[in-house]
């Protein structure tokens, strides 16, 4: 992997994520998964089938957070995470990363990061172009493109194929988004021990599982998630806790722009060309 596709590649890979959403088995003893209820007798909607692949009340919950995120016109959230990578003996190692994320739609976004190596990142997008910044190396890439926050994190996942773990919370389309991807979704708890009280949730999509806990007081705001690749050799995982939420940030246009700093070089983007089943790229003249 060449130049600039490295660099998108490293910046972002962890960054944010198809929130392609997350879920895990429950062992015999764990406890039964129900929405919290007032009174442990509660009757039970007989209406509705005992194995429904979606939990209503769950799905209420998520789909109050995804509007939550969706309508904001902005917001800072400093995320915290950890990820597997799997080696080729099968084992995993842990790595960390944190990331402060600035959003201001429609055509604004940074994102700070530092991994856990001490290696520092910054990726912003000011509705005109997508820069991609290295710290330790002093290099850059550039690339030029006009849209919306919703553009640009589709273009990056689509036709750079960056890997996004938490890139559906950016998009106006979540509450969407998350409607079409699911496949199961349960209500396991009130968690307590949490920050601020949480509504613990467990799904599927076709490709993930994944947990998420749920702020149940105040703004119905992600707390923390876990997701697991299920479909990738050795099911790696990616968590991340969310911090410092702030729905109602004073965003400049000048904390958006990208300055190169003095020295820093500017490098090449090296775009992968899709090739179609006769071996011609996709789009060429016949």
């Amino acid at each position: 992997m060449t130049g600039a596709m490295w660099l998108i590649r490293s910046a972002l890979c962890p960054v944010l994520c198809a929130f392609a959403l997350v879920g895990s088995a429950f062992a015999a003893e764990a406890p039964s998964i129900g929405p919290p209820s007032d009174s442990p007798s509660q009757a039970v909607d007989q209406d509705a089938p005992e194995d429904a692949p979606i939990d209503a009340e769950a799905m209420a919950m998520l789909n109050r957070m995804a509007e939550t995120l969706a309508q904001a016109q902005r917001f800072t959230v400093t995320i915290r995470a950890s990820y597997d990578v799997v080696q080729d003996t099968g084992e995993k190692i842990t790595f960390g990363e944190r990331r402060a994320v600035t959003l201001n739609r429609p055509d604004g976004l940074r994102v700070e990061a530092q991994e856990s190596d001490g290696k520092r990142s910054l990726v912003t997008f000011d509705g005109k172009a997508i820069s991609v910044f290295n710290a330790d190396e002093n290099v850059y890439a550039q690339i030029e493109r006009a849209g919306t926050i919703d553009d640009a994190v589709r273009y990056l996942v689509q036709d750079l194929q960056v890997r996004l773990p938490l890139a559906l919370l950016l998009v106006s389309t979540l509450p969407d988004e998350l409607e079409r991807r699911l496949q199961t979704l349960d209500y396991v708890e009130r968690d307590t021990l949490t920050a601020v009280p949480t509504d613990h949730l467990v799904g599927q999509t076709e490709e993930v599982s994944f947990q998420i806990w749920i702020a149940a007081e105040g703004p119905p705001l992600p707390q923390r998630v876990s997701i697991t690749y299920q479909a990738d050799e050795g099911e790696p995982q990616y968590r991340a806790d969310f911090s410092d939420w702030n729905l109602d940030p004073d965003v400049q246009p000048a904390q958006l722009a990208f300055h190169p700093p003095e020295g820093a070089e500017r490098i090449p983007v090296m775009m992968r060309v899709r090739r179609t089943s006769a071996g011609s790229p996709e789009g060429a003249p016949k």
